[in-house]
């Protein structure tokens, strides 16, 4: 995205369209040669404003604003997470309810009812300024869509499909409106959320919300993919789970795909394993409350885990579990791997960790907090060459919108928020265009997506 600023105003312009844009205000001007006076001053700025409105621009009277809805398309279902192709021509969002009323009850009974439908529904970008339109709906055939993630080459997308596990779908018949999923199991009541993939894309790791494990509830699952020279996987094979905690949302994994990083909502309440950060106030708690109405809980937890060891389902593969605030849900690292973010949702701020530390001394591996400015943050993603970090806070047991935070990834615990932009009801998740230009923001119960055009800096994919 460049950046064109009239008399102060920033105006937010994508590359393709900037000449014929900028001619046409041109050729305006020219037309209307004549003394500038106050009149002539604003029919030119009345025509500088209709040509950008017409052409789907994003005006933001911010000195320099950092980001801006750029469009908001209504989805057929609640929306979790929403995947661009890696050429950018199409996104791909998962969906549940598709067609049916939002479900209000717990996350963990949303699996036991009959009769929902999910699936993948897939946006097309068309004309010259790239707006989406929906071209199909590919049901999955479980009763959850959430979490995904594409395998190296682009041609195969991995979802979390709660009770049913995991399932791998072709994009190309994604694209063509058609599909048949492939299933690795993660066992009865999984609840799987969460899918992250290796670097070669042989393997995937899932996050097992409810799975039930060595009488421990929440676990991480490993399955091989068997992925063919073409980039397609024609037989999964579940290689078995590692417990991690109770209830397990979500995962992330390190950019040089070494180590995997799990959030875990809650110390399990019986035979709870050894935690780093008790003496921490700020990470150890035990007045945790889920949602209004519900008992207090301990906090949650992140666990480290070497990637190679979790691969062979090795008992040492746990490097360090360490405390988390109330209720853990999300986790993004730096590409220098500098930093690790974690979202705090019944804290209502980020985690800052060190992750060298996390494993060296873990009692001491937290670097800073950082308020948000909402409430319940839920996603989180680094842009701009990782100098900042786009928050939903989600503000989810309660009633009213939520918003998308954009925090300075290095600022201080006193550090508001740069930029704040209001959302509708539940936003979740963000993820990223492969070129860093925009982002992708999924707004759970109003069943919208929104396109956040970034300003400034590409950063990693």
């Amino acid at each position: 995205m460049t950046d064109q600023r009239f008399h102060g105003v920033s105006i937010g312009t994508r590359s393709c369209g900037v000449n014929t844009l900028l001619a046409s205000i041109c050729n305006f001007c020219v037309a209307n040669e004549q003394p500038i006076t106050r009149r002539s001053h604003a029919r030119v700025w009345f025509r500088v404003f209709y040509l950008l409105a017409a052409a789907g621009f994003s005006v933001v009277a911010h000195a320099q604003p950092i980001v801006a809805v750029a469009a908001s398309y209504t989805t057929r279902g609640n929306p979790t997470t929403a995947i661009p192709a890696p050429d950018g021509r199409y996104v791909f969002v998962s969906v549940t309810n598709v067609d049916s009323p939002n479900f209000a009850g717990p996350d963990v009974a949303a699996g036991r009812r009959s009769n929902v439908i999910s699936g993948i529904e897939v946006f097309r970008s068309v004309g010259w300024h790239n707006k989406l339109k929906p071209i199909a709906f590919v049901r999955i055939g479980g009763k959850g869509a959430n979490g995904m993630t594409l395998l190296h080459g682009g041609r195969t997308l991995v979802v979390g499909v709660g009770d049913d596990g995991v399932a791998f779908l072709s994009v190309d018949d994604l694209k063509s409106g058609r599909g048949a999923p492939l299933l690795a199991s993660q066992g009865d009541g999984a609840g799987t959320f969460d899918v992250v993939a290796t670097p070669d894309g042989r393997y995937v790791f899932s996050s097992n919300e409810y799975g039930l494990i060595q009488g421990q509830r929440g676990n991480v699952g490993v399955i091989a993919t068997h992925i063919n020279a073409n980039g397609r996987v024609t037989h999964p094979q579940t290689l078995g789970q590692i417990p991690t905690g109770d209830v397990v949302p979500s995962l992330a994994l390190s950019p040089d795909g070494s180590r995997l990083y799990v959030a875990s909502e809650l110390v399990p309440a019986t035979q709870p394993p050894p935690i780093a950060g008790a003496d921490n106030p700020q990470l150890t708690k035990h007045d945790c409350v889920q949602r209004q109405g519900s008992p207090p809980r301990w906090n949650g937890f992140i666990t480290v885990l070497d990637v190679a060891k979790a691969l062979s389902l090795d008992h040492d593969a746990v490097l360090s579990r360490v405390a988390s605030g109330c209720s853990p849900v999300r986790i993004d690292e730096s590409a220098d791997q500098s930093a690790l973010y974690v979202s705090a949702r019944g804290d209502n701020v980020i985690l800052v960790f060190s992750p060298h530390r996390l494993e060296s001394d873990p009692d001491h591996a937290m670097l800073r907090v950082l308020p948000t400015g909402g409430t319940a943050p839920v996603g989180v993603h680094l842009f701009g060459a990782d100098r900042y970090l786009a928050v939903a806070d989600s503000n989810r047991f309660a009633s009213g919108s939520g918003t998308l935070a954009i925090l300075s990834a290095s600022g201080s615990p006193g550090t508001p928020p740069l930029q704040v932009l209001q959302e509708r009801s539940f936003p979740r998740n963000i993820s990223r265009s492969a070129d860093g230009s925009t982002l992708y923001l999924t707004n759970y119960n109003s069943r919208t997506l929104e396109v956040i055009r970034v300003r400034s800096g590409s950063g990693r994919t």
